[in-house]
C-alpha cells in the first residue's frame, strides 16, 4: 500500500479579519468612552476647584473661584467680630479684631487652589481629577499692631506699682528712724505681648480668647533689715558758700537736697550725676558762674561742683576709694588744692563703690550758707580715724590719707597727685 498524506484544511481568512476588526472596534470604543469621560471630567471642573483641595479647614472641592472667595470672606468676616479679652487684677481690657486692620493673602491662596490639576497635558489633567491627591493651603494674615501696643502699654501701666525701699528719716527729736519697705507689682510686657500675638495670629481657630496675665511681685532693693546696721556718723565735712550769689546758692541747695537721704548698699557704685540728675532749668537750676575751658563763665547749674567737692571730702575721710574723680582746671576758693571734685553732667562724674559690709547713708544740711555732708554707717567702722593731707611740692600737690587707730598712726597712703594750675 502506498503512503497517503492528509492535509488540514486552511481556516477562512475572513474569520481572522473579522476577529481583528472586533478587537479594534472594542478598543476604539473604549478610547471613545474614555475620551468622553475625560472630556466630561475636564469640562465639569473647567471653572471649578478640583477634588480634595482645602483652604485651612474648609473643603473647596467643586467650588468656583467666586464661590470659594465668598466662603472664605464669610469665614473671615466672623473672625473680624471676635474680641480678645485681658483680665488682670480685677480689671478687664478688650482688643477688637475689627480694629486691627486685618489683611490676608486669601486671594492668592484661592488662585493657588484653583490652579491644582491644571498643569501638563490632557492626560495629566485627567489623572489629577480621577486620582486626586490631598492639597491643603493656609491663609496668612497681617495686622496693625499699633492697637495691640497701645492696649499693652495701658495694661502694664495700670497694673504696675513701684516697690518702695526702706529709708532713713530724722525724727523731730533728731533721732534717725528706719521706715519699712513696701513691695510692688508689675506685668511682664514681653510675655503678655507674646500671648496677645499668639491669640491674634490664631483668631480663626482659637476658641479661648481670654488672657489672664500674672502679676509679678517687685521686691524692694532696700529692706528695713538691711539698714539696721546704720547707727552712727563715720565722717563729715563742711564748706562755706557765704559769698555766693543767689543763683549759685539755689543750685547748691537743689543739688545737695537730691543727695540727702541717699543710701548706698554694700557693693553698690555711687554716681553723683545719676543721683543728682541733669543740671537744667527744667530741674530748677539757675545760671551762675562755673568753670568751663579754664575760664569762669556763666553756666546753668554753676556751683554744683561745691556740692560734689564737699561730699568728696566727707568720703575721703573714710577708707572708701574713689572710682572716678576729676580736679578743676582752675583753683576753687572753697577748698584746699588737690581736694576738689569737679562734675559735668554726661561728661565728668564723681563715683565710688561701697566696699563696706554695711550700707552708707548720706545726709546733707545747710545752715548759714554752710554746706555739710555727714556719712552714716555702722559704729564698728569708727575704730579707725582718717586724716587727709595735701602736700604741695612745686607744681604738684600730693594727697595722702593717714590712718590712726587707738591714737597711733598705722598707715600713710598716697592717694593721688594733681598738677597745680
Amino acid at each position: 500500500m502506498g503512503l497517503q498524506f492528509v492535509t488540514e484544511p486552511e481556516k477562512p481568512k475572513k474569520r481572522k479579519l473579522k476577529a481583528v476588526e472586533i478587537i479594534v472596534g472594542v478598543v476604539g470604543l473604549l478610547v471613545v468612552i474614555q475620551g468622553i469621560l475625560m472630556y466630561s471630567s475636564l469640562s465639569k471642573y473647567k471653572e471649578k476647584i478640583h477634588l480634595k483641595v482645602w483652604v485651612e479647614d474648609t473643603n473647596l472641592s467643586g467650588k468656583t473661584k467666586a464661590e470659594a472667595t465668598n466662603i472664605i470672606m464669610q469665614k473671615h468676616a466672623i473672625i473680624g467680630k471676635k474680641n480678645i479679652t485681658i483680665k488682670v487684677n480685677g480689671k478687664q481690657y478688650t482688643i477688637e479684631a475689627s480694629k486691627l486692620d486685618m489683611k490676608s493673602n486669601s486671594s492668592a491662596i484661592i488662585d493657588k487652589a484653583f490652579a491644582i490639576g491644571r498643569q501638563g497635558n490632557i492626560f495629566q489633567k485627567y489623572f489629577d481629577i480621577a486620582f486626586p491627591s490631598q492639597n491643603k493651603f493656609t491663609i496668612s494674615h497681617s495686622y496693625n499692631y499699633a492697637v495691640v501696643d497701645s492696649i499693652l502699654k495701658k495694661v502694664v501701666k495700670d497694673n504696675s506699682k513701684n516697690a518702695t525701699n526702706a529709708s532713713i528719716i530724722r525724727s523731730n527729736s533728731g533721732k534717725l528712724l528706719v521706715t519699712k519697705e513696701a513691695y510692688g507689682h508689675t506685668i511682664d510686657p514681653v510675655l503678655l505681648k507674646k500671648d496677645i500675638t499668639k491669640k491674634v495670629n490664631n483668631l480663626d481657630e482659637e476658641q479661648n480668647l481670654l488672657i489672664e496675665p500674672q502679676l509679678i511681685k517687685v521686691t524692694p532693693r532696700i529692706k528695713k533689715s538691711d539698714l539696721a546696721g546704720i547707727d552712727t556718723v563715720i565722717s563729715s565735712y563742711t564748706t562755706s558758700f557765704g559769698s555766693s550769689t543767689q543763683n549759685r546758692s539755689t543750685n547748691i541747695r537743689i543739688a545737695s537736697s537730691n543727695l540727702n537721704g541717699h543710701i548706698i548698699m554694700p557693693g553698690e557704685i555711687f554716681s553723683f550725676n545719676d543721683v543728682v540728675g541733669a543740671r537744667s532749668t527744667a530741674n530748677g537750676y539757675k545760671t551762675a558762674i562755673g568753670i568751663i575751658n579754664n575760664k569762669d563763665v556763666p553756666d546753668i547749674g554753676g556751683g554744683t561742683c561745691q556740692v560734689s567737692t564737699t561730699l568728696y571730702n566727707a568720703m575721703l575721710r573714710t577708707n572708701i576709694v574713689s572710682r572716678e574723680r576729676y580736679a578743676h582746671t582752675l583753683r576753687s576758693a572753697y577748698i584746699g588744692r588737690g581736694l576738689d571734685a569737679t562734675v559735668a553732667y554726661g561728661l565728668l562724674d564723681y563715683r565710688f563703690k561701697n566696699t563696706y559690709s554695711y550700707p552708707i547713708y548720706l545726709e546733707s544740711s545747710i545752715q548759714n550758707k554752710q554746706l555739710t555732708f555727714s556719712v552714716y554707717s555702722n559704729a564698728a567702722l569708727n575704730s579707725k580715724h582718717y586724716e587727709i593731707i595735701n602736700d604741695i611740692v612745686g607744681s604738684h600737690v600730693h594727697v595722702y590719707r593717714i590712718t590712726t587707730q587707738n591714737g597711733k598712726q598705722i598707715s600713710r597712703v598716697l592717694l593721688y597727685t594733681d598738677r597745680i594750675v
